[in-house]
C-alpha cells in the first residue's frame, strides 16, 4: 500500500503518495485505492500499480519512490497506516499554497537546533490530541506563547494543518 510519509515525523516536506495529485490511482484517492485492493497481497498490489497507465506515465524515479512507499505502508501497524492515510487525505484537500506552507514548515523544523526540535516535536504530539477547531486557541494561549517563539508557533500551526485529530488514549 502506498504511503504518505512526510520526510520528517513533524509533517514536513511530504512525499507524494498515489493520490489525486499524481493521478496514479484509479479514482484518484489513495484511501479508496487501498480499500479497493486491501484483500490483495503486497505483490499483487504492486503488480496492479505497475500496470496502471497513470503510474506508467510518471518519471521512473517517482515510480520507484511510490513503489517503496507501497512496501513501507504494507509493513506499518494498522493504526499508523490509518494515520498516514488520514494525513494524505488532509494534504490532498489543501490548496497548492497550503501544501507549500506545510512543506516549508517541515524545512524550518529541520533547521531548528536539536533542543528546539525536541520541544516542537513534543508540542506537535500533544496538539494532535486537541480537536482541529481548538488547536489555534491552544497555540495562542499564554502557555504556548511563553514556550515558543511566534515563528515556532506558526510552524506548528502549519504542520498541524496536515495532521488528523488523534483522540487521547
Amino acid at each position: 500500500m502506498p504511503r504518505v510519509q512526510p520526510r520528517n515525523e513533524a509533517g514536513g516536506a511530504a512525499a507524494r503518495p498515489l493520490n489525486q495529485s499524481t493521478g496514479a490511482t484509479p479514482g484518484g484517492h489513495l484511501a479508496n485505492w487501498l480499500n479497493q485492493h486491501q484483500n490483495l497481497t503486497p505483490q499483487q498490489q504492486e503488480r496492479l500499480l505497475r500496470n496502471d497507465p497513470s503510474f506508467n506515465h510518471l518519471p521512473p524515479a517517482t515510480q520507484q519512490r511510490l513503489t517503496q512507499q507501497l512496501h513501507q505502508l504494507n509493513q506499518m501497524p494498522e493504526a499508523q497506516r490509518e494515520r498516514r492515510l488520514a494525513r494524505s487525505a488532509m494534504i490532498e484537500r489543501m490548496s497548492p499554497e497550503e501544501q507549500m506552507q506545510v512543506r516549508q514548515a517541515g524545512r524550518r523544523y529541520l533547521a531548528l537546533p536539536p533542543d528546539r526540535q525536541a520541544q516542537v516535536k513534543s508540542a506537535f504530539r500533544d496538539l494532535r490530541s486537541v480537536p482541529l477547531d481548538q488547536r489555534e486557541t491552544v497555540l495562542n494561549s499564554a502557555r504556548y506563547r511563553s514556550l515558543f517563539s511566534p515563528d515556532e508557533r506558526e510552524m506548528l500551526s502549519n504542520l498541524l494543518r496536515a495532521e488528523p485529530y488523534e483522540p487521547p488514549r
